[in-house]
């Protein structure tokens, strides 16, 4: 299922230098920054070519880097091949800002700056001067003009309103619907064009601050609902969207496609809004190593707690009945979750505090909820030292557990297509393309997702779905229902033979899983079947790795005995299977392989 009725764009993550060509106020709550610069256009850096700055959607963002605020030393990442690669030590200070408006004919990139807070960019905006040099990166992506709605029903505090603003001023003129708009006062108003049947309405928090005010959501609670489908963006502080998510969500009853609550900024816990950092150098292992929490949240989140409070307090006799739980087991599960300030005690019973409100928030809990195969599958991170002493996966493997499990097989398929949504649009364009009516035969989890855009625009294009049986709905599930009977469907795994093509067998994740000596098995029979062999991996950057990265490979290594192969694990399957490849950068710096005989 799609993840949103808006089209999307990946674009080379590229890192450029800048000059301020002008500083002015918009009104008392906005202050604006004009950019210009030769590398808009593109050029060279590091070795690697920049292409032209490109913004398609209203609320691109890119990071702007600044001189550390204690030191003043700059730190920049490095350029890489559509990518780059973020320094560790010292890290760079960036922040994350919507781009306003991009004039290319002009060559100016314009930032608005929210005043409600200060920090290092908001100083920055206010005491900088024309002539100064800023560095960005991005965009990296863009989400263009939602498909398919009736009307709009949109909104946030400040730090949406540039991405507010341009979309109102270049939304199609018959669009209709409702912009909320919360600032301080009227003096942080400005005029913003929109089209004739999209009301505009400014909502005052009157010294409330942002992150306390509830302007925003007794706004959207009191909105009257139209007739036809909406497409819902709200954006602003993490803890003011989520009741409107949940009404959205929940009481509205929309679709995850069309309703878009993005968390801009998060304010602190507690009654201080200015966070208080406590930078403790030394490693906590038994804070790291602690197994309560993660199990804890994960049993709370499974169970229910968090909408089941929704409504407001309730006794721990009341929670168990709703969630059908052993009452005397959920006191202790309600006790421990409120000593980690998920929960607190009031007027009788139990409650979520501001920092608990995530429980009952999808876009935090979601990966969490162990009724999610997916989530329940990194449970085998439980037998990680049996794992390292033997090499061998849990319960025989990914192969064996999917094969026993459906809903995980289902699950898995689908988790992959979304992934790869960030690379789709490389296939078929200039980056991966395919001649008008080619034969492309493809495998691996959710690959169909990468042939969409071919498939909509070529209409002779022929597919082959090489899959299993047991898998081929789930495949299938990932293409628009129109495109579907476009792909001919031939059971089998790979490693058993392989339809003969004069065009481009491309294999997408479908190394992921197999040991090696199976997975150079694979590579040379698909080979010997094509005309242009493509192989996708999603591979581990030691050069890059973080904990994130790291620990995904631990948790690959526990469910396949393989992990994450990094490029020169990759490189000797091929050599392996008697070929050679030939690597490019395509989406955000991942590789693709073109594979020919050695």
């Amino acid at each position: 299922m799609a993840k949103s009725i808006r089209p999307q764009l990946t674009y080379p993550i590229s890192l450029r230098k800048l000059t301020v060509r002008r500083v002015y106020d918009v009104s008392a709550g906005m202050r604006r920054v004009e950019l210009e610069g030769a590398e808009l256009l593109g050029g060279e850096r590091d070795g690697f070519t920049l292409p032209p700055f490109a913004s398609d959607g209203f609320d691109d963002e890119l990071k702007v880097f600044y001189p550390d605020p204690d030191t003043g030393k700059l730190s920049l990442p490095v350029q890489r091949d559509r990518f780059i690669d973020w320094p560790r030590d010292p890290r760079a200070e960036s922040r994350t800002y919507t781009v306003r408006d991009f004039d290319a004919a002009a060559g100016v990139l314009t930032l608005d700056f929210a005043r409600h807070a200060r920090g290092v960019a908001t100083d920055w905006a206010e005491t900088v001067a024309p002539g100064a040099e800023i560095h960005i990166a991005g965009p990296k992506m863009a989400w263009l003009e939602p498909e398919g709605a009736d009307w709009l029903f949109i909104g946030g505090d400040d730090t949406a309103i540039p991405a507010l603003a341009r979309w109102l001023e270049t939304m199609p003129r018959d669009a209709r619907g409702v912009a909320l708009l919360e600032v301080d006062d009227a003096a942080s108003e400005f005029e913003i064009d929109h089209p004739p049947g999209m009301e505009v309405r400014w909502l005052h928090r009157a010294g409330v601050p942002a992150a306390r005010s509830t302007a925003l959501i007794d706004a959207v609670l009191a909105e009257p609902w139209r007739d036809g489908d909406p497409f819902c963006w709200f954006a602003g502080e993490t803890g003011v969207l989520r009741p409107i998510r949940t009404y959205l969500r929940k009481e509205r009853e929309l679709d995850r496609e069309r309703v878009e609550v993005t968390g801009y900024w998060r304010a602190p816990v507690g009654d201080d809004l200015d966070a208080d950092i406590d930078d403790d150098e030394h490693a906590d292992l038994h804070h790291l190593g602690d197994l309560v929490p993660p199990f804890a949240l994960r049993a709370a989140i499974t169970l229910g707690i968090g909408p089941a409070l929704r409504g407001g307090p309730r006794s721990t006799t009341e929670l168990a009945e709703a969630l059908g739980a052993h009452g005397p087991a959920l006191a202790r599960l309600l006790r421990y979750l409120a000593t980690i300030e998920l929960l607190e005690e009031r007027d009788g019973g139990w409650a979520l505090t501001r920092a608990g409100g995530a429980l009952d928030d999808e876009s935090e809990t979601g990966g969490l909820d162990l009724a999610d195969p997916r989530a329940r599958e990194q449970l085998a991170l439980g037998s990680l030292l049996d794992v390292v002493r033997t090499g061998q996966p849990v319960g025989g493997g990914r192969a064996v557990t999917r094969r026993d499990d459906e809903a995980l097989d289902t699950a898995i398929v689908a988790s992959e297509a979304d992934d790869l949504s960030y690379v789709a649009s490389s296939f078929g364009s200039a980056e991966v393309s395919f001649a008008a009516g080619e034969h492309v035969t493809v495998a691996g989890d959710g690959a169909l997702a990468v042939l969409a855009g071919p498939l909509a625009s070529d209409a002779a294009l022929r597919v082959t779905l090489l899959e299993r049986p047991s898998r081929v709905s789930a495949q299938l599930a990932v293409l628009p229902e129109a495109l579907r009977d476009r792909v001919e469907v031939i059971h089998g795994t790979g490693l058993d033979s392989w339809p003969n093509t004069d065009g481009t067998t491309l294999l997408v994740g479908a190394l992921r899983d197999l040991p090696d000596a199976d997975a150079a098995h694979l590579l040379r029979g698909a080979a010997a079947s094509s005309g242009r062999l493509l192989v996708f991996e999603t591979l581990l950057g030691i050069d890059e790795i973080d904990d994130h990265d790291a620990g995904d490979d631990l948790l690959a290594l526990c469910v396949n005995g393989v992990g994450l192969r990094t490029r020169a694990e990759l490189e000797a399957v091929v050599e392996a299977a008697g070929l050679r490849s030939v690597a490019r950068a395509i989406g955000w710096g991942e590789l693709l392989l073109t594979l020919a005989a050695a």
